[in-house]
């Protein structure tokens, strides 16, 4: 995203402002093309990939027959 906004040329929005993009003759679409690329593919394969963790990770805590499954939060979490 930062990639996209600074080679773009209109900047990056960080809350209630924005951060201003690369100046003029810096400005480069190709790069900003490519980084839009990147960000779209991750976040497709992220929205697939997070709830599929999360869902085997409950999956494994619920799991009655597999002693291990039930202790991974316990391996997982520094407060536990």
């Amino acid at each position: 995203g930062v990639a996209m906004g600074y080679y773009g040329g209109k900047g990056l929005p960080f809350f209630f402002t924005t951060l201003p993009g690369a100046p003029q003759e810096s400005i480069n679409g190709s790069v900003a093309k490519q980084a839009f690329s990147i960000h779209t593919t991750l976040g497709y394969y992220g929205k697939i990939l997070v709830p599929l963790h999360a869902g085997a990770a409950v999956f494994h805590r619920i799991n009655f027959m597999n002693p291990a499954g039930q202790m991974i939060f316990k391996r997982i979490s520094p407060f536990s």
